[in-house]
């Protein structure tokens, strides 16, 4: 028994015995390791404040393109067009690679917008030769800029050329363009009041500028003739153009020559619905109106006598060719007057005098929608007398000379003059406020922005 519990207590010894060494050893281990930890921290801290400090260098914009970021905050030119967003995501961006490639693409899509405008062309000729607006003789003629994206690029990129030099180089030139834009902030409009005012800002667009400061602008909707010098108006009145169904082109020409005196070649159409009809009522017709029918436009081609021909059947509604010609020689009755003012176009449109004035002194204007598409004018002296003295070689007591004989002359212009017959809906007041004109061949409503507003 003695034997068992002496046995027992040494082997209890031993066991708290062995479980103390154990501890002391375990807490020994603690410390190695928690000392081994705090030397590699002491050694990681030392090779960081030793580790070389590196600057990052601060990327920069170049001039041109902070010039074109602040253009763009107020779209100075008016042409941002569909591209708001992508102003508004390039503007966020830190200055890097990225945001500069990012501003160079979006410039060539501004000068792109700005030389060839944000209106949906293809959908708007598209509409044009549809059978409803053909049937109404509409012809809108379009310029479109070739724009060359590398050339633009290395002007943009060099910085020896402004943003504002490049801009201008392919904005239009009419002084109204810039004073239309700052009406677009400055005025309170209705949406729709907004869409047609940004809708004729890109109209400016589409016309031929030719590089000249100095041109004439025949407007429709307001029926305006207005002669430009350096950007300030120098003659403005009144004029008559197509009627609906018979309408005024819009196109950029170049005004050539005058004619003095000059005959009226008839148009086929013009004979067809109105002269041919009259003749056949009235056999002294012709003779009281001055009229002549000759094989061809050419007065010394083959005479023609008005009985000799059976016209009943060049009035039919399929027949639009006659293989006769209606000239009206000069005189006080002649449709177009005494004067008559030559562009080139296809759709054989030109000013002229006439002898209906009484037209531009009626307040309905609705009166002066009548012609068949040509341009009646109220001052086509005071008009000859100006391109004499300031655009030929001549005086103006030469023309007025030939003037007077009665007599056809026609003079060459020696200096460039572009002349536009526009469509502009919109106009400023003097007080600063937009108006508008009647959309009267509904331009208005077939030409659309290739954009959202």
């Amino acid at each position: 028994m003695f034997k068992s519990r002496f046995i027992l207590s040494i082997a209890v010894a031993t066991f708290f015995v062995g479980c103390t060494v154990k501890e002391e050893v375990i807490k020994y281990d603690n410390k190695k390791v928690q000392a081994s930890s705090e030397l590699k921290k002491e050694v990681k801290q030392t090779v960081e404040v030793t580790k070389p400090l590196v600057v990052k260098k601060e990327y920069k914009v170049s001039q041109n393109e902070k010039d074109f970021l602040d253009i763009l905050e107020d779209d100075s030119y008016s042409s941002l067009c569909g591209s708001k967003n992508k102003y508004k995501e390039i503007k966020a961006l830190e200055n890097s690679e990225e945001k500069t490639n990012l501003i160079s693409e979006l410039f060539v899509t501004y000068v792109e917008n700005l030389a060839n405008s944000c209106i949906d062309v293809k959908d708007f000729q598209k509409k044009l030769s549809a059978k409803k607006y053909d049937e109404m003789n509409q012809d809108y003629e379009v310029y479109l800029t070739d724009i060359k994206k590398e050339e633009i690029l290395n002007k943009f990129n060099s910085n020896e050329i402004s943003v504002k030099e490049i801009l201008d180089l392919y904005a239009p030139k009419h002084p109204n363009f810039f004073k239309f834009i700052e009406a677009l902030d400055k005025n309170s409009l209705t949406t729709n009041e907004y869409k047609k005012l940004k809708l004729n800002i890109e109209r400016f667009k589409l016309l031929k500028y030719q590089g000249s400061d100095n041109f004439i602008q025949l407007n429709v909707p307001s029926t305006d003739f207005t002669f430009y010098e350096d950007g300030k108006v120098i003659k403005n009145f009144r004029t008559v153009v197509g009627e609906k169904e018979s309408q005024t082109p819009v196109l950029s020409s170049n005004f050539n020559y005058f004619v003095i005196n000059p005959t009226w070649n008839i148009p086929d159409s013009i004979a067809k619905k109105s002269i041919i009809p009259k003749a056949l009522k009235d056999k002294n017709y012709l003779k009281s109106k001055n009229i002549v029918i000759r094989k061809n436009y050419n007065l010394d081609s083959q005479k023609i006598k008005f009985s000799d021909v059976n016209w009943k059947k060049y009035l039919k509604k399929d027949v639009k060719y006659i293989p006769y010609k209606f000239i009206q020689l000069p005189s006080t009755r002649n449709g177009m007057g005494r004067l008559k003012f030559l562009f080139k176009n296809k759709y054989a449109v030109y000013m002229h005098d006439t002898i209906g004035s009484w037209r531009f002194k009626h307040k309905n204007q609705n009166l002066r929608f009548a012609s068949h598409g040509c341009i009646r004018l109220e001052h086509p002296l005071g008009l000859m007398q100006y391109i004499t003295t300031n655009y030929t070689k001549h005086n103006y007591s030469y023309t007025k000379g030939l003037y007077d004989s009665f007599k056809t002359s026609g003079i060459s212009l020696s200096k460039k003059l572009p002349i536009h017959l526009t469509y502009i809906t919109s106009y400023i007041n003097n007080d600063g406020k937009v108006s508008f004109y009647k959309d009267r061949y509904d331009y208005d409503k077939i030409q659309k922005l290739n954009y959202n507003l």
